[in-house]
């Protein structure tokens, strides 16, 4: 008996073998052939339904077909073969370029069920709970697989996703620290695979420029940057990201990959410039700004950059948008320009022809319309320039309503080669962090005066303010002033309201005293303190120079023309010091300036050599 089940079993074997070697001599011919090869490799698959190879060709076949007919071969074949093997070959990246909707991802799930706790298979089957929106269940399945594979990020990135699904904010934060400290044994490229999305095109050349291994800062710093709240321990902004994700898939999901295509995609979005006595009626009614034959040329530049990305992301290209930046502050449907109301589009029903969409930022609005929600329609140069800006963009939506006043201050620091750089904003409390060329943060919290040491040079600056529980959000590049031990060079000026009674305040008193908008009770003595750096010295070691104090008038247009000439307030005199180095120090009674708005300058010129150096321009206000 055991005898001859063998021998069933070798021909078995060699009918399959047989049938898989005719299928793929069939597969190979040019024309003809692909139908036969797959009959051949579903006989092979009836044989041998654990086999995973025979599902594997099934599958490439339904790939070439293309049609519909091809997506349900593909389809139902990788079905066959996540019933077979959890983790064959490239299948699972192919299974997200076929058609998918719930039933489908319950169906792969069952088929993945049967392999137990594999790791694979789990962690699959947690990509699809997820995308049907059970995240509790997606992450008790992760859980079992950490306890048969070793923790990757990749895994890691799957339970922050399944926890902030939940609900489980914390816990959702812990894992991606968790990912990110696993960031340079990421071999999958997971962590990349999450940030692409969102990145701008300086960070794409960053991260391709990092090698593998050392890309953990450059993820810290991907992420830091995009901190809403310095002030929090966490970051909001990784929280919003998922929750777009979640509603990217739900709403803005390519569903039909196979005819959502990006060749196919462009010829419907350059379709629309096909109708040239369409164009002409949009320009005749000023909503079109260029010719047709030079509208189209960007239009196509446009679609190749764009299409591709959000094909990638298996999302429209409203779905990249949204992903980026979020709800539109703004929409309409059937509206070629929402900046220009009333430019209706011609032979529209609804959002699903054509929908317009509005973001409203620090550089103006940016307005782009779809085209049957798939793919961008700009009708005019402006719009496609403000579809790149909004695809190679990010932005939060968390409020930072408060306007935040905030000034800085530069002293070169005791410590050789570094400067002492102060920020003090008016609120409650403050957070701010210098991120460096290599994206190493430097930070400091608290109230009032806040202090960083850092060597000087470009950084990008994050600065947030609360009052009274209202946020205010400060992101800008920044360059920390360098003090040449060879030059005459002037700190920044500090001015602050002093008590006639008290003695001269030092530089860090000075500062404190410092008031954040830079506004002065009249009547009250000012204290103005400042370093001076670089100065010529005599045989004896000491310096000579030279001071001029100018307060100059702000003074509205009105005033400027029909109110005459406002002459400056000045203060000048000569000084001596011991050393290269001389702290200026100086008491302004209040009789000397009246109220009103003043541009303060120091200018100190070095007797010695007869340079001059003038001190960076303070505009205040004596109130």
């Amino acid at each position: 008996m055991i005898g001859l089940l063998l021998s069933a079993l070798a021909l078995q074997s060699a009918q399959v073998d047989s049938l898989m070697a005719a299928g793929r001599a069939l597969f190979a011919q040019r024309v003809i052939g692909r139908y036969a090869a797959l009959e051949d490799f579903r006989a092979a698959a009836r044989l041998a339904p654990t086999d995973a190879e025979p599902w594997y060709w099934q599958m490439k076949v339904g790939f070439y077909l293309r049609s519909e007919d091809g997506d349900y071969i593909a389809r139902e074949a990788l079905l066959g073969l996540f019933a077979a093997t959890p983790d064959y070959n490239d299948a699972w990246a192919r299974f997200r370029d076929v058609y998918h909707d719930v039933k489908i991802w319950r169906r792969a799930e069952r088929a993945l069920a049967k392999h137990g706790e594999q790791p694979a298979a789990l962690e699959h089957r947690a990509e699809l709970l997820i995308a049907l929106g059970d995240g509790r269940r997606a992450d008790s399945l992760l859980a079992v697989a950490t306890t048969h594979a070793p923790v990757t990020a990749a895994t890691c990135l799957l339970r922050a996703e399944a926890n902030f699904l939940a609900g489980r904010r914390q816990a959702g934060f812990a894992w991606h620290d968790s990912a990110l400290a696993r960031a340079d044994d990421d071999s999958t490229d997971a962590l990349w695979g999450e940030a692409w999305l969102i990145a701008s095109p300086d960070e794409v050349t960053r991260h391709t420029l990092t090698p593998r291994g050392y890309r953990r800062v450059f993820y810290k710093r991907f992420w830091q940057q995009r901190d809403p709240n310095l002030l929090t321990p966490e970051n909001e902004r990784l929280e919003e990201h998922y929750a777009r994700q979640a509603e990217a898939r739900r709403t803005y999901r390519i569903s039909h990959p196979q005819r959502s295509t990006y060749y196919s995609r462009c010829a419907r979005a350059l379709k629309y410039y096909e109708d040239r006595q369409e164009l002409k009626a949009l320009a005749e009614q000023g909503a079109v700004s260029v010719s047709s034959r030079v509208a189209t040329l960007p239009v196509e530049a446009l679609q190749d950059t764009a299409l591709p990305l959000a094909a990638r992301a298996g999302l429209t290209a409203q779905g990249l948008i949204y992903l980026r930046h979020g709800a539109p502050d703004r929409r309409a449907n059937c509206v070629t320009d929402l900046a220009r109301s009333g430019f209706a589009l011609p032979r529209c029903s609804s959002f699903l022809d054509a929908e317009s969409w509005m973001y409203f930022t620090p550089d103006g609005p940016l307005n782009i319309p779809f085209g049957k929600g798939e793919y961008f329609q700009p009708v005019t140069t402006e719009q496609v320039r403000n579809a790149r800006v909004l695809m190679h963009t990010d932005r939060t939506t968390l409020p930072a309503p408060l306007i935040t006043h905030v000034w800085s201050a530069y002293f070169k620091s005791a410590v050789a080669g570094l400067t002492d750089a102060y920020y003090k904003a008016r609120g409650d409390s403050a957070a701010i962090v210098l991120w460096d060329a290599n994206g190493t943060p430097t930070r400091a919290t608290g109230r009032g005066l806040l202090q960083l040491t850092v060597p000087p040079g470009g950084y990008d600056l994050g600065l947030d303010v609360d009052s009274a529980g209202v946020l205010g959000r400060i992101r800008r590049d920044v360059t920390v002033q360098w003090f040449s031990p060879l030059r005459l060079e002037l700190s920044s000026l500090a001015l602050a309201p002093i008590d006639r009674n008290t003695p001269l305040p030092d530089r860090e008193t000075t500062l404190r005293g410092m008031p954040a908008d830079l506004s002065y009770p009249a009547g009250t003595p000012l204290a103005a303190y400042m370093e001076i750096y670089g100065l010529a010295t005599d045989p004896t070691s000491r310096s000579r120079y030279h001071l001029r104090y100018s307060f100059e008038p702000v003074r509205s247009v009105f005033a400027r023309l029909f109110g005459g000439t406002a002459r400056p307030i000045v203060f000048e005199f000569d000084r001596d010091a011991i050393g290269a180095t001389a702290t200026q120090q100086l008491v302004i009674e209040p009789d000397r300036l009246p109220p009103g708005r003043y541009r303060v300058t120091v200018a100190v010129t070095d007797l010695s050599r007869n340079v001059k150096s003038e001190s960076v321009a303070l505009e205040i206000a004596i109130r």
